[in-house]
């Protein structure tokens, strides 16, 4: 049984994400969370992720979606999914809350990275919008959610992640945060 909180909220935007299911109830084949955003809500910038596929279906209210730079408004009930590679992004451009959900195939080590990074902002150790203040600890976190910024060359992430993270385990950055996940993280 885990002591792990089912939801965490972010400190600055008020963004909630409720882990429904876990990869490990799922035995590594996806995971499961609930997001709540309030109104005018903010999501992250545009990215892809190369390793999984991310599908979001609203509970409530409206979420706007950004795949491929073509936006669309999902209402209750609609579903919508970002295959692997594709960019995209949300937001909540409503003046009401909007609450979804988004599976994500396989799973990677999200659950991780949200945990590490809310922990992260509790702690403290973010700026004011919720950056980690850590170049070590924003590599950590996007490798283990397999997140690519759109906006930046992937093959220049991809390299100046991977130098980061490797100087991060041998300057013992990570194991600090294991505290947010209650176990070793896995690189």
């Amino acid at each position: 049984m885990s002591l792990l909180a089912n939801t965490v909220t972010h400190k600055y935007t008020g963004e909630s994400i409720t882990f429904l299911k876990t990869s490990s109830e799922t035995n590594g084949e996806y995971l499961l969370i609930e997001v709540s955003l309030p109104p005018n809500g903010e999501g992250p910038p545009l990215h892809c992720h190369d390793r999984f596929v991310e599908e979001f279906v609203v509970k409530e209210g409206n979420l706007t979606v950004n795949i491929n730079k073509v936006e669309q408004i999902v209402e209750v009930g609609e579903a919508l999914t970002a295959p692997i590679g594709t960019a995209h992004t949300f937001r909540n451009a409503h003046d009401e809350p909007v609450v979804f959900q988004v599976r994500l195939t396989p799973p990677q080590q999200f659950e991780e990275s949200v945990r590490i990074h809310y922990g992260l902002m509790d702690d403290g150790l973010t700026d004011d919008k919720g950056v980690p203040k850590s170049l070590f600890h924003i590599a950590l976190i996007l490798v283990l959610q397999n997140t690519l910024v759109t906006d930046k060359p992937l093959w220049l992430q991809r390299a100046l992640f991977g130098t980061l993270i490797q100087i991060g385990k041998l300057t013992n950055k990570y194991k600090p945060l294991e505290k947010y996940t209650g176990k070793k993280i896995k690189l």
